[in-house]
């Protein structure tokens, strides 16, 4: 077997080389330096796999997709933009580390599809598909897009893709990075809506490891042509069929059965064969193009690769595709079964009527579970394939309609090969005869992949594209004939002999009937007819030798080099007798030529008059000139000798350098922040420096500049109290005195506090009594009071507290105006919460298969703040859940309503199967449920009551006892102490940790032994005075005697010693509760 393998192949090869050799004798091919003059090749660096083309007429432009790259061309394939488009770095990487080839793992682009004025496009991304939508004008990106499933991960898969009105595209290709997982799906890119429909996951009736060929839409079907493995012939081997799969566009998909599948996928078999008794099959699809004027689908068939080469081309007309379509089915019943003919009488989802009853849709899945491939094939329009080739593989086709002199429509087919090469046919109207009019050699080397190629009736050209790069190449090649029988011969439907210019041209502006063009294209072109030569295209310039004529020696080549270029009289070859080419076929030109010297110029004057000069004498190389690589002129092109008898110059005098100003400075600070400064700035005389006598800069070397003119704020500075002073002269008649203490204010507007001057702000008096009892006079809201205080702690840590200071009251009564105590807001950063204990579990998201169900928590925050992010962590957590498989309710209809339950405490409920035959997979498990009947709650209420009575009379005495004993204790604890002014606020019913429930705080205590003092006068000559009680703002009258020893009193008593108390902490109460305060601020004190 292995030798017969090799044998064929090497037949294959043989034939190959043989037939190719045929075509470059033969007058119709043309080579790639002829095809060069009427065409047009667009290439870019090392950018390869010129794949992709989506032409936007409206815009004259061509979009193409080649590796890693987007282009926008003109028509002419001129670049207007080129936008990179590479797989990252740490893709290729990756893509490289899961074993695929590095060649590979660059991004492929394999889908260009437009909606509007938006591209959509697609790529491989290194085994990582990516899609991405951008505008059509500029190609920038205006989002991205998952690839996966509408982009295969490998760049060699065979992929078809359509994108329709309503921005739904249709795709054909693999899913998966193994590629074993093909389908044919459905995306509403447009919307961006994630819900895709496609054929059944990895049910070979479905598909058998298709190979995508092309799709095309027509009403309310979309097409796909794909050759696959036959699964209805895989008892009796192995073969591949080409089929054609119809979807309907407005498919619903479905349900519980075939969820998220099509219900109205068919596929039928495409038949291209050569008739007789047995007939001769060409298998396997190649290309297709879709010809929407007529309604017919023509493709390329190739026999099986490891055959004998052969291909062919069929067309299919639509009504044809439809009887196939509307036959009966195809059905394996089981998988040793053998495949029969069947039919069914619902069809209506096949038609795209998709039916709304619950009646309907159960026999549209059922029906759509069970058919999927048609029992007749499609034949082609005629009984033999329109065009067929031995020792050939066709692959691409492309179709253009054009009018000729004696027909209105004659149908061209462009068809690629295997080998490189393109053929152009054309379809005889009458009689549905092909003829291969022309064959191209679109590469210099042949075996070239062709990789796409389309024709665009705006430019009449067919766009080709390769491995390598991306070409044009015009329809009309009517130059190549000179002589009108060589024209007519021809048989081009796109030329004939134009009778005015006596030239082989195309119509003239475009006008078939014109007298002077004539055109008899009614047959395949006449081979045996003589055959005028035509001169092929020059070749490139290339290096060619030239003979010097000098000595040539072993080692020493005197061969000089030219340009040459040379054309062979092959476009086409004179044949049957027809004349040769007449003309040169080689051209010269930039022989090499070596320079020579001229002779030598007469000496120049000296230099100068006096000292030490020389004078020069020069020659040129350019005698002749060396051109095109010869050798340049050896030695000096300048000789010089000094010049002699020259007297000495005088010494030289330096000339004056007048002095210039060099570029100012920067500015430096302001003299005053405020009211008004200056500032200045220096320049030097360096630019340049006054020298040899020369004038110093003019002008001066500061500049001065006014700054911070702005008015200064105004400042106040507010001194202390004086020490209460005797007034001289200021006795009383009862013994008493006057004394008087001042305080002093400033306020100005002045940039700097310390220049203040305090004067004389405030004055008070008091008239003090023997006894050292002093009384104010003229008091105000602040007379009296003393110096405010430090501010104390924060009453919490987060969410807003209170921290207050205090002054004292001076006044001998005690009665001072306003407040002895002041609050102000501190802490007010938010408090972050705790969590609350997870909920129940939900139920799961599907009745059968896999779903997810989920559970949430609540943020129990402190404050009544919607802030999400109170607490830390997510609130809501998921896990998987399995239910019962899906395929235990395929054929059953729905559970009936529970019955009521019977004498044995039981209820049931039942089902029935929809299907006469159920398979193996339909209809499983039982018809029947029993359960039992859930128990009534008042039995075990009622027995319960009953051994709870003696269980109460127990309780109730001892319970109240207790109760007493409690309250009273709580009473004689609480008696003495104020109640706290907290809110309580219900917390966490449970904790992931526990909270320190005690903490230190700061609080003064008021003993017995000491008192508060009271200001007296500073001059006392009496011994004691007497006590006063006086308010000190905390609720407690004090008594103190403030003088020492020597009856001198104190200005200032001692500060009370502080001390610490321990307070627990509810752990059900917030640590940010406050009672409303009001705030009092220094500035509006003052």
């Amino acid at each position: 077997m292995a030798f017969l393998a090799a044998f064929v192949v090497f037949m294959t090869l043989s034939s190959s080389l043989v037939v190719l050799c045929e075509k470059e004798h033969d007058f119709r091919f043309i080579a790639y330096q002829d095809l060069l003059p009427t065409s047009s090749r667009f290439t870019d660096g090392n950018v390869t796999s010129f794949s992709r083309l989506l032409f936007d007429v409206a815009r004259d432009q061509v979009i193409v997709g080649a590796r890693d790259t987007l282009y926008r061309l003109s028509f002419g394939l001129d670049i207007r933009e080129r936008m990179p488009w590479e797989a990252s770095i740490s893709i290729q990487e990756t893509c490289q580390n899961k074993g695929q080839r590095e060649i590979d793992c660059h991004n492929y682009i394999m889908v260009l599809q437009n909606y509007g004025n938006r591209l959509y496009a697609c790529g491989t991304y290194g085994f990582s598909p990516f899609c991405s939508w951008r505008q059509m004008e500029n190609l920038t990106v205006l989002n991205y897009d998952k690839g996966v499933a509408k982009c295969p991960f490998n760049p060699h898969a065979n992929i078809t893709a359509l994108m329709t009105d309503n921005g739904q595209i249709f795709v054909g290709s693999p899913t998966d990075f193994s590629g074993s997982d093909p389908a044919i799906l459905r995306a509403d890119v447009a919307q961006d809506n994630s819900r895709m429909l496609r054929t059944n996951q990895y049910n070979s009736k479905w598909l058998n490891d298709p190979q995508f060929v092309g799709s095309f839409e027509t009403g309310e079907f979309v097409y796909f042509i794909f050759r696959e493995t036959a699964v209805e012939y895989i008892n009796c081997g192995k073969v591949v069929y080409s089929r054609i799969a119809r979807v309907c566009k407005n498919d619903p998909g479905g349900s519980h059965i075939l969820k998220d599948n099509w219900i109205s996928f068919l596929k039928a078999r495409l038949n291209c064969s050569l008739p007789g008794e047995y007939p001769f099959y060409f298998d396997e699809v190649q290309g297709i193009s879709y010809s929407h004027e007529e309604g017919v689908l023509y493709a390329t068939f190739t026999t099986p690769i490891n055959s004998i080469h052969g291909s062919a081309i069929c067309a299919f007309n639509m009504s044809a595709i439809h009887a196939a379509f509307s036959g009966p089915f195809k059905v394996q019943e089981s998988v040793g079964s053998a495949w029969e003919r069947q039919d069914s009488p619902h069809r209506d989802h096949y038609e795209c009527k998709m039916g709304r009853g619950r009646t309907a849709q159960r026999h549209q899945l059922l029906d759509s579970s069970r058919y999927q491939l048609m029992d007749q094939a499609v034949q082609a329009t005629t009984l033999q394939p329109l065009h067929y080739s031995h020792l050939e593989r066709f692959t691409h086709i492309a179709l253009d309609m054009i009018s000729t002199k004696l027909h209105e429509t004659v149908r061209m087919i462009y068809v690629a090969t295997e080998e490189g090469l393109v053929k152009k046919i054309s379809v005889l109207p009458r009689t549905k005869e092909t003829c291969v009019v022309e064959i191209w050699q679109p590469e210099i080397t042949s075996r070239t992949r062709i990789r796409t190629i389309q024709f665009l009736k705006e430019t009449e050209a067919l766009y080709i594209g390769t491995d390598k790069a991306l070409m044009k190449i015009s329809a009309y090649h009517c130059n190549r004939h000179v002589s009108k029988a060589s024209c007519l011969n021809a048989m081009d439907p796109y030329c004939g002999w134009n009778e005015m210019l006596e030239m082989c041209t195309g119509p003239p502006s475009g006008d078939t009937l014109v007298r002077y063009w004539v055109q008899n294209a009614t047959e395949c072109p006449i081979l045996t007819a003589p055959v005028d030569g035509s001169w092929s295209a020059w070749s490139d310039w290339h290096k060619c030798a030239q003979s010097s004529g000098g000595f040539v020696s072993e080692h020493n080549s005197n061969t000089d080099t030219c340009l040459c270029r040379s054309r062979s009289c092959d476009n086409p070859a004179p044949k049957n007798g027809g004349h040769r080419c007449s003309g040169m076929s080689i051209e010269v030109t930039n022989c090499t030529v070596h320079g020579g010297w001229t002779e030598w110029s007469p000496y120049s004057q000296c230099s100068q008059s006096c000292g030490v000069a020389v004078k020069t004498r020069r020659r040129t190389c350019s005698n002749p000139k060396p051109a095109h690589g010869g050798r340049v002129c050896v030695g000096p092109d300048r000789s010089e000798i000094y010049c002699t008898m020259l007297p000495p110059c005088p010494a030289p005098k330096q000339p004056s350098v007048d002095g210039g100003w060099g570029p100012w400075g920067a500015f430096g600070d302001c003299s005053a922040p405020c009211g008004g400064g200056f500032r200045i700035r220096r320049r030097k005389c360096d630019n340049p420096t006054p020298q040899y006598g020369g004038v110093d800069c003019p002008g001066c070397s500061i500049d001065y500049e006014i700054c911070n003119s702005q008015p200064c704020s105004e400042v106040k500075r507010l001194s202390s109290w004086t020490p209460w002073l005797m007034e001289l002269n200021g006795t009383t008649g009862d013994g008493g005195h006057t004394e008087r203490r001042f305080r002093y204010l400033c306020k100005a507007s002045v940039a700097d506090s310390s220049t203040l001057r305090i004067a004389l702000a405030k004055e008070e008096t008091r008239i003090c009594q023997p006894d050292g009892v002093c009384q104010r006079s003229g008091d105000n809201s602040d007379a009296g009071w003393g110096e405010w205080g430090a501010w104390g702690p924060c009453s919490v840590s987060c969410g807003g507290g209170q921290q207050f200071r205090t002054r004292q009251c001076d006044r001998g009564n005690g009665d001072c105006e306003g407040t002895g105590k002041m609050a102000r807001a501190c802490a007010t950063q938010l408090c972050r919460g705790q969590w609350g204990c997870w909920g129940d579990w939900s139920p799961c998201s599907v009745s059968c298969g896999i779903g997810k169900r989920t559970r949430v928590r609540q943020c129990l925050s402190a404050t009544d703040s919607s802030d999400g992010n109170a607490c830390d962590g997510s609130g809501i957590q998921q896990e998987i859940c399995e239910m019962p498989s899906c395929d235990i309710f395929l054929g059953w209809s729905q559970w009936s309503e529970w019955s009521e339950c019977n004498s044995d405490g039981e209820r049931t409920r039942t089902r029935k199967c929809l299907t006469t035959n159920p398979t193996s997979k339909e209809c499983q498990g039982e018809e029947r449920d029993i359960r039992p009947c859930p128990a009534p709650a008042a039995a075990n209420t009622d027995s319960a009551s009953i051994g709870m009575v003696g269980l109460f009379l127990i309780l109730i005495p001892t319970l109240g006892i207790f109760c007493m004993i409690t309250y009273f204790v709580t009473r004689a604890r609480y008696t003495r102490q104020p109640p706290l002014g907290i809110k309580n606020i219900p917390g966490s019913p449970c904790y992931d940790t526990y909270p320190n429930q005690y903490s230190s705080l700061p609080t003064k205590d008021y003993p017995e032994p000491r008192h508060k003092p009271k200001r007296q006068s500073s001059f006392n000559s009496h011994g004691s005075s007497t006590s006063k009680n006086i308010p000190n703002g905390h609720g407690t009258l004090t008594k103190s005697n403030n003088m020492m020893g020597n009856h001198t009193p104190k200005v200032l008593s001692k500060s009370f010693d502080q001390d610490t108390a321990t307070i627990k902490r509810n752990s059900h109460s917030l640590n940010n509760v406050r009672p409303p305060t009001r705030s009092i601020n220094d500035e509006e004190k003052f």
